[in-house]
């Protein structure tokens, strides 16, 4: 047995290195290639030598041809969807495309310089990779990346195959297979089961399913980094195995439940020597498999109350999870979803919020603010007590479908904020949807404060929006869309709204009422 996994993990390290071949200039322009396959002919990339500033772009006509400078193939990405959707008016959005590019490429009159003040811009929640994603195949992720590139993401949250990292870790501690069916959930639930909220429900797991997936990952982690972009990588939090107590009697176990029907789940308490132990294994393993970029992922109670209030044991408790990181990886910076501070307030006062952050060092933790559009966490921390953090966009809750978002907020929240004297270490802007293929217009607004300081005038960029959308001036499209960005596209600033209202056309047949999720009503 262990012959074969040595075998498998060295196949797939392989496969790994391998596929890194490619340098930002050829991966920028197999981009091209893919979403305009008629024109790609029409342009010519260029590699700025200035990795160490930020990210930037130049365009220019030159011979015949739109050249498309950057100092990574992100950059050129995002200088192609530049010239789409300010010159060519064409637009790249999940739910349709417009790419009818004129018979004859606008030309530049002059040379286009736009630089990020933005050094991340992060992508995707652990929702999103079940609400939208559980069935996807590198077909469908390959288009996703290439959205990311095009609009400026640099920074997506990479937690596919992970399930055979943990396999392979908890195989080499001695666990069962038959113990691990108890474990893993099935594909559909994986986002619930990484964040410690259930386990084994809709499996076993097929171990056909881990591999597949570990390859996966592989393709997705070379394209994303040859598009100069930075994953971030799970990390352990403490949640373990039902049978972790059968394997190590004298180990100190806490139970967490999250209250929505499951049965109890076990975290290993973080004093344990066993954490530790664990937390560097996994992160070696994955290094193994997938490299790394040192940005990881963790998420010690999400929508689960720790079992102490205590700002000792909270304070205690982040140290060591950063220790496990530490001690597989120096360099490791531990990337945080903020949801908690907004999900449980009641639990995270200031002394809990402050114990929990100011025990890791600043550089060496970034947070996100998950929801700043609907309540900006930032404001009530003293912008995280001095960590770097994202202001990140959530928009989405539970994959719904439905007409929502706040235009205003997405247009001015980032600039409004970067410009703050109260928000500290502000690092960059994030989209953290629940679900994705929603509200493309919400997207398309948010990642275009990528290339600027100042708030968006929407008066200006709306009619773009619809000139691209539609491939054409209309004024009866625009005046629609004003109806729509003044309607369901707006949140009065006297009321608290989360996420849109639910539409009869999305529920199942029934003779009886349902409890609704989402409350909103237009």
């Amino acid at each position: 047995m262990k012959f074969k996994t040595a075998l498998l993990i060295f196949t797939l390290s392989l496969g790994l290195f391998a596929s890194k071949a490619q340098t930002p200039g050829e991966s920028s322009a197999a981009l091209i290639k893919r979403v305009l396959p008629k024109h790609f002919t029409f342009f010519k990339v260029e590699l700025l030598n200035e990795s160490n500033r930020p990210d930037r772009f130049e365009l220019e006509s030159l011979g015949g041809k739109i050249i498309l400078r950057g100092n990574n193939g992100g950059s050129i990405a995002a200088a192609l969807y530049h010239y789409l959707t300010e010159y060519a008016h064409c637009q790249v959005t999940w739910n349709g495309s417009n790419l009818n590019l004129p018979a004859e490429l606008p030309v530049l009159k002059q040379k286009i310089t736009k630089e990020t003040p933005y050094k991340f811009r992060y992508y995707l929640n652990y929702c999103t990779f079940n609400y939208s994603m559980s069935w996807w195949d590198w077909a469908r992720w390959e288009k996703e990346i290439d959205w990311m590139a095009l609009h400026g993401i640099n920074m997506p949250l990479a937690i596919t195959g992970q399930e055979y990292t943990w396999y392979l870790v908890y195989k080499e501690l001695g666990f069962s297979d038959e113990d691990l069916k108890e474990f893993f959930t099935g594909p559909a639930y994986f986002a619930w089961f990484w964040m410690g909220n259930m386990d084994a429900w809709g499996g076993p797991l097929p171990i056909e399913w881990m591999k597949s997936h570990m390859i996966l990952q592989q393709k997705i982690l070379a394209r994303q980094r040859s598009l100069g972009m930075t994953p971030v990588l799970p990390a352990f939090t403490g949640h373990v195995p039902p049978a972790f107590k059968k394997r190590f009697p004298n180990s100190k176990l806490r139970t967490t439940n999250w209250n929505n029907g499951f049965a109890d789940n076990y975290i290993l308490d973080s004093e344990d020597p066993l954490f530790s132990r664990i937390g560097k294994m996994f992160l070696a393993k994955q290094t193994e498999l997938l490299g790394t970029d040192h940005y990881y992922s963790a998420d010690t109670f999400n929508e689960n109350e720790p079992p102490s209030k205590e700002p000792d044991y909270l304070g205690k408790l982040s140290a060591r999870v950063y220790d496990a990181m530490y001690q597989a990886d120096s360099n490791a910076v531990w990337v945080m979803q903020g949801w908690l501070f907004y999900a449980d307030r009641k639990f995270w006062g200031k002394p809990q919020t402050e114990a929990l952050l100011r025990a890791v060092p600043d550089d060496r933790m970034i947070i996100l603010d998950l929801a700043a559009e609907v309540e900006p966490i930032w404001k009530r921390t003293q912008a995280f007590y001095g960590k770097p953090w994202i202001w990140s966009m959530v928009n989405n809750f539970g994959g719904n479908t439905n007409l929502f978002g706040r235009m205003d907020n997405a247009a001015s929240g980032p600039a409004e904020a970067l410009k703050s004297e109260h928000s500290g270490k502000m690092t960059g802007i994030g989209l953290t949807m629940e679900g994705i293929e929603q509200n493309p217009v919400i997207y398309e607004l948010f990642t275009a404060n990528t290339w600027q300081s100042d708030p968006i005038n929407l008066d200006q960029w709306l009619p773009k929006y619809v000139r691209n959308r539609y491939g054409k001036t209309n004024s009866k499209a625009l005046s629609a869309w004003e109806v729509l960005r003044r309607t369901v596209y707006r949140v009065p600033k006297d009321k608290y709204i989360r996420d849109g209202a639910e539409s009869i056309l999305q529920a199942r047949p029934t003779l009886d009422s349902t409890t609704q999720w989402a409350k909103t009503k237009l």
